[in-house]
C-alpha cells in the first residue's frame, strides 16, 4: 500500500518512454511512407503526338487520370522542324492544363525523326523508362512494330 505511488510513477515512466520510442518509429515510417507516394505520384509520364485532335488529347488526360499514379505528363511532338508542329497543339494544350489541374502538362517539341534510338535517348535523358511512355495509334505507315519501341504503351 505504501509503494502503490512510487510503482505508478515507475509504471508512468516506461509508458512515456516506450511512447516516445514508438512514436519515432511511426514518425520515421510515416516519412517514409510519404516520400514513396511523393515518387511514385511525381514520376513523369511521356506522350508522343504528331498533333493529334483535341478530342483524343482529351483521352489521353482521361487514361493518366484513370490508370496512372502519376500527376506529371509530357506531350512530345517530333517533328522535321518547328514550323511542321500543328498550329494549334499548344492551345489545346493549355486548354487540357486548365481542365485537368491535378495533372502538370509539358509541352516539349523535338526535332528529329522518330525511331525506336530517339525513345532510348529521351528515356536516359530524363530517366523515365519506356514502359512510361505512350503513343496514339500509329498509322499504316508507321516503320516500326510496337515492339521495335522498347516498351512504349499503345492507347487507342
Amino acid at each position: 500500500m505504501l509503494g502503490r505511488i512510487g510503482i505508478l510513477k515507475a509504471c508512468l515512466f516506461f509508458i512515456h518512454g516506450i511512447s516516445e520510442a514508438i512514436a519515432g518509429v511511426t514518425s520515421s515510417l510515416s516519412q517514409t511512407i510519404h516520400a514513396r507516394i511523393e515518387r511514385i505520384s511525381g514520376q513523369q509520364m511521356v506522350f508522343f503526338t504528331r498533333g493529334d485532335n483535341l478530342a483524343h488529347l482529351n483521352n489521353v488526360m482521361l487514361y493518366v487520370r484513370r490508370n496512372e499514379h502519376t500527376n506529371r505528363i509530357k506531350v512530345v511532338t517530333v517533328v522535321d522542324s518547328e514550323g511542321d508542329v500543328s498550329p494549334n497543339l499548344k492551345v489545346d494544350l493549355e486548354f487540357l492544363d486548365k481542365a485537368y489541374p491535378e495533372i502538370d502538362i509539358e509541352f516539349v517539341i523535338i526535332q528529329g525523326v522518330f525511331r525506336p534510338a530517339l525513345i532510348q535517348e529521351l528515356s536516359a535523358k530524363w530517366r523515365i523508362p519506356p514502359n512510361f511512355m505512350f503513343i496514339g495509334s500509329p498509322g499504316d505507315h508507321f516503320l516500326y512494330g510496337l515492339a521495335e519501341l522498347g516498351g512504349v504503351r499503345l492507347i487507342i
